[in-house]
């Protein structure tokens, strides 16, 4: 049989129940609670249930007749295309891919969102990411920046849509200062805030494709989802797609994550007017969760540079809707320490000069 005992919130003295008060006494500090109170601060952990449907279909056998597969022999990616394709190269490294016949892959897209971003607009995109970048090594400043290939890509994400149902308990603080006499008190008073609720997510983007970085995917979102169209092969002609590596099992997670974090923090916010806040107990859990598989448009840009004498290859990736870019190429580490100094200088410098210009008015003189 356990006991329970109950501590004070404010000294952590043991507390006994008032029965004639209906609240529980602290004889160390003289405070008196609500036994609800209380037990909203005795609950403590953390709990995370979210859960999504992730069934998903197959290709049919017509989809299959439609479309041609094709394995990189250098990075191992499976591509796919219309059945017209005679050759193409790899998205990812460049290499030249090899035909197989047949589709491996058995995750069907639904949907697709189409390119709206043109090849020209793309290689535009491309030459003024450059301008105005000063901390940029001197080699892509100095030289002409040509592009090595462009390539056309489907990359497939999972979206996740859920609601999620979340009970969270804050332990929250008000401090008041004031003089008493010639003492200065300080009052802290503790609150137990509690905050339940329900968020509805859609559209929760989750890379499904081993050979495409993570940060250069989660880089290039948002997408507009209501744009998409259903899949069909006819979408992929003048393209190519990347097969889904990653099941919805594994993406799972990630989007759990984001359901977790995006909860904690709205709810967070809607605690406002203390001293101090700090989670105590939570508990988010998902309801009618589902995981949707698609394609979306990303340009694949690469250039070649040498840099410390090697020569190097430098991705750019350009979000075929939105033109939102990211890349890999570094940016100077000379050129920032001089920055900074001269950014530190300037500010010493002035505070300097206004100091002496006080001090020769006679303001603090």
């Amino acid at each position: 049989m356990s006991v329970v005992t109950y501590s004070c919130p404010c000294c952590g003295a043991p507390l006994r129940y008032a029965g004639g008060k209906n609240q529980l006494q602290c004889d160390a500090c003289g405070n008196s609670f609500d036994l609800e109170a209380v037990q909203a601060f005795q609950e403590t952990g953390s709990q995370t249930d979210i859960d999504f449907d992730l069934s998903g279909g197959a290709f049919s056998p017509e989809e299959l007749a439609a479309m041609s597969g094709y394995t990189c022999q250098h990075c191992g990616a499976e591509l796919m295309t219309e059945a017209t394709t005679a050759a193409t190269v790899c998205p990812y490294c460049g290499s030249p891919a090899v035909l197989t016949g047949q589709i491996n892959s058995g995750i069907k897209p639904e949907m697709v969102i189409p390119f709206r971003i043109s090849k020209e607009q793309a290689e535009s995109m491309f030459q003024a990411y450059f301008t105005g970048k000063r901390l940029l090594p001197k080699v892509f400043l100095n030289t002409a920046n040509r592009i090595a290939e462009i390539r056309q890509l489907y990359v497939p994400y999972w979206l996740f849509d859920c609601e999620a149902v979340a009970d969270i308990t804050y332990d929250a603080t008000r401090r008041h200062v004031f003089r008493q006499g010639e003492w200065e008190v300080v009052r802290t008073e503790h609150y137990a805030v509690r905050r339940a609720g329900t968020l509805m997510f859609e559209h929760i983007p989750v890379d499904g494709s081993r050979k495409m970085d993570n940060r250069i995917s989660e880089s290039l979102e948002p997408y507009a989802v209501e744009d998409a169209v259903p899949f069909r092969p006819a979408v992929l002609a003048g393209a190519m797609a990347d097969c889904a590596d990653v099941d919805a099992e594994e993406c799972r997670g990630r989007a759990a994550e984001r359901v977790a974090v995006s909860t904690e923090e709205a709810f967070r916010r809607t605690v406002s007017g203390y001293s101090s806040v700090s989670p105590r107990r939570r508990d988010i859990r998902a309801q009618r969760g589902k995981a949707t598989p698609v394609l979306m448009p990303v340009w694949m840009i690469t250039t070649e540079k040498t840099l410390a004498g090697q020569k190097r290859i430098f991705t750019f990736a350009i979000n075929g809707q939105t033109g939102a870019l990211t890349c890999d190429v570094p940016y100077d580490k000379g050129k920032a320490r001089l920055w900074f100094l001269g950014i530190f200088a300037a500010a010493f410098g002035a505070g300097y000069l206004l100091l002496r210009l006080l001090m020769r008015g006679g303001v603090l003189g």
